[in-house]
């Protein structure tokens, strides 16, 4: 028990640090310099500390309460802008941040991450460097994201945490607006990654008239996560006492196999993956022999583990439990606690199951009798309901844009998910040119869960989607950037999908610009037959 209870300290206070920084990271990849206020700027018409002033309590849909508006002077890298700080009834905290005299009529708002319960005003610094107005919210809880989700016990804050949240902020967002600057924002926009990309889905799908562009992430339904996907690489890769099966050294060794065998099948050998799926790796082949460990060899234990990861959850009928698994080229993150810390005890009471979670822990799950049990709570958590497709023809209709990401390596959230949901938006919208008018997905090769991975995996979505939506500029591709220090390492075109960066072979391999998009002869079938899966 004491093995465990270390480990458990150990992943949670990793995690904590990794999600804080990866939201600032990679939703705020580069320093915006604070722009000179242009001549179609819209100052404030009203003072920033008489918002404190305002009454908004009978705001149609999102009751809500200032407590705190103040002048942030400008800086090298922000403009001076108006800080507002309150609540939405019953608890969600925000913050807002509204350029007192260079706006430029654009709003964005920023997701989440893990169980949020915090205001993570930075992650929209970037966007406020470039005049938008920004917000960020807690969720509707207090909290942090990877502590023991107690607000869950309250059905309204399961609510809150759900979708209420996200949509509310934009409806106090665009109503303060129109008071500070007497005109509501031309052109809304939501970004986040993991607990922020499922942000961006449901949205898309429950509120559509709410932001006109969207960016998500490495989406994360709390159900398939918490419950199911994280509760078996829990139960895999964690022995009863609380141990780990692999070893940081043992997990290089896959890895280096792994590369090893696939990494010049797209021609560079550079240890990335462009396309997992092409990789026909047998673990197998690097075991010890029986009975015996080495250092350049897995145990027998570490191989089936290893076999169990890549094929993914199942029930004893052989029945995918999810739509995905962990992908080739992922290893290196399998020792990450964002992968795992959902399984641990406490992590079901926002799962509203069973009754005492204190009592119950990943180990109990019970994965052909339980299952039944999550659908109450995926029909309102996840975007798209069990047995359901994604239907976002609302979103489509009104002329929004979404664009979607996912890391290849991302060991937390498979990345399989995300080109399941876009296969199913494809058969919805006409086939896959239809689609690519107003939904793309972005590959990142290589890079873990939003961020991280010995690849180009900083990035910046948003001029882009601004292209797309305010001047039908489709983005075709995004620039990727590997940072050590203050040093670019190399950069990499992220192309949109089903496309993939091709290496021209010529110039420097590392330079963006000597890489080309490349489509596939055949496409592929990206759906995917779970118990979950929409009704045929």
């Amino acid at each position: 028990m004491h093995a465990f209870n270390a480990t458990l300290r150990r992943r949670l206070a990793a995690l904590a640090g990794s999600l804080a920084l990866g939201l600032i990271a990679l939703l705020s990849p580069l320093a915006a310099s604070a722009a000179q206020v242009s001549p179609g700027a819209s100052p404030a018409t009203m003072d920033c500390k008489a918002l404190e002033k305002l009454d908004l309590t009978a705001l149609d849909g999102a009751p809500s309460v200032i407590s705190l508006a103040e002048v942030v002077p400008a800086s090298d890298k922000l403009p001076e802008y108006c800080k507002v700080v309150g609540y939405i009834q019953p608890q969600i905290q925000f913050e807002m941040r509204l350029p007192t005299a260079s706006w430029n009529g654009r709003y964005l708002q920023a997701g989440c991450g893990g169980y949020c319960g915090l205001v993570n005003s930075e992650a929209c610094n970037d966007g406020l460097g470039r005049d938008f107005m920004v917000s960020a919210n807690n969720m509707g809880h207090v909290g942090t994201v990877a502590g023991t989700p107690l607000w869950a016990t309250e059905p309204g804050l399961r609510v809150d945490y759900a979708y209420r949240s996200t949509h509310v902020m934009s409806v106090l967002a665009k109503a303060l607006a129109e008071r500070y600057y007497g005109k509501r924002p031309h052109h809304s926009y939501l970004r986040g990654c993991s607990t922020g990309g499922r942000e961006a889905m449901s949205a898309a799908q429950r509120y559509p008239a709410d932001f006109d562009g969207i960016i998500g992430g490495d989406a994360a339904f709390p159900v398939r996560q918490g419950a199911i996907a994280n509760a078996w690489d829990m139960r895999q890769l964690l022995r009863d006492d609380g141990s780990a099966v692999f070893t940081p050294a043992k997990l290089k060794v896959l890895n280096d196999a792994v590369l090893a065998r696939c990494d010049k099948l797209d021609g560079v050998v550079d240890g990335i993956l462009m396309e997992p799926r092409d990789c026909d790796f047998d673990v197998r082949g690097v075991q010890c022999p029986k009975g015996k460990d080495g250092a350049n060899c897995l145990t027998g234990e570490q191989v089936g583990v290893a076999l169990k990861l890549y094929d993914g959850p199942r029930n004893a009928k052989g029945e995918r439990l999810i739509p995905g698994h962990r992908a080739f080229g992922s290893e290196l993150a399998w020792d990450d606690p964002g992968g795992l810390r959902l399984g641990f005890s406490k992590g079901y009471g926002y799962l509203g199951f069973p009754d005492d979670p204190a009592s119950y822990d990943y180990r109990h799950f019970d994965y052909d009798k339980d299952m039944a049990k999550l659908e109450e709570m995926a029909r309102f958590y996840d975007p798209v309901e069990p047995h359901h497709a994604p239907d976002l023809a609302t979103f489509r209709a009104r002329g929004g844009k979404l664009m979607l990401y996912h890391g290849w390596a991302d060991p937390t959230v498979p990345p399989f998910g995300t080109l399941d949901y876009y296969a199913k938006l494809t058969s919805a919208s006409g086939g896959l040119e239809k689609t690519k008018q107003w939904a793309r997905v972005f590959m990142v090769p290589g890079m873990f869960h939003c961020r991280g991975g010995n690849a180009p995996n900083t990035f910046d979505m948003l001029d882009s989607i601004v292209d797309w939506v305010e001047r039908g500029q489709a983005p075709e591709r995004i620039v990727a950037t590997q940072m050590a220090g203050d040093k670019v390492l190399r950069t990499r075109p992220l192309v949109a999908y089903p496309g993939v960066a091709h290496y021209t072979g010529k110039g420097d391999v590392n330079d963006a610009a000597n890489w080309v998009a490349v489509q596939p002869k055949t496409l592929r079938d990206d759906n995917i037959d779970w118990v979950w899966g929409p009704k045929k």
